[in-house]
């Protein structure tokens, strides 16, 4: 199985921004409900951009090189990614500051956005590589 990076990328980047569009507009319509400033949400978009783009390179590169190990590896990989989802958070919510919550909710709700389009984009990419 060998994941086509231009299809994932441009996929990922419109739902990529859709999500964050959409995001953005909830936290202008609704500034009382969950106080975040919108700096913060970029930011934090930024590295999950980032985080998940690296991600699909290293489940690129190891389904190449042991393709009969894909399951455990993607595992292994998804792992190493929320360790460093929790690294980033780390700074931001251990000062115990007001903000804390509702930059953790925040992260999370995009995390698991993002987190659920990989897993269909791969499932649906296994499925029509075997």
């Amino acid at each position: 199985m060998i994941l086509d990076i231009r299809k994932f990328l441009f996929s990922f980047l419109i739902f990529f921004l859709l999500v964050l569009l959409i995001h953005v507009a909830l936290l202008w319509a609704f500034p009382g409900f969950i106080n975040c400033p919108i700096n913060q949400v970029l930011i934090i978009y930024f590295f999950l951009f980032c985080l998940n783009t690296a991600h699909f390179m290293g489940l690129r590169w190891i389904i190449k090189k042991w393709p009969k190990f894909a399951g455990l590896l993607f595992t292994a990989l998804s792992l190493v990614k929320m360790l460093f989802s929790i690294l980033f958070l780390l700074p931001f919510i251990f000062p115990n500051h007001e903000g804390a919550m509702p930059l953790a909710l925040n992260f999370m709700a995009a995390y698991l956005f993002l987190l659920g389009f990989e897993v269909i984009f791969l499932a649906k990419n296994m499925i029509n590589n075997h």
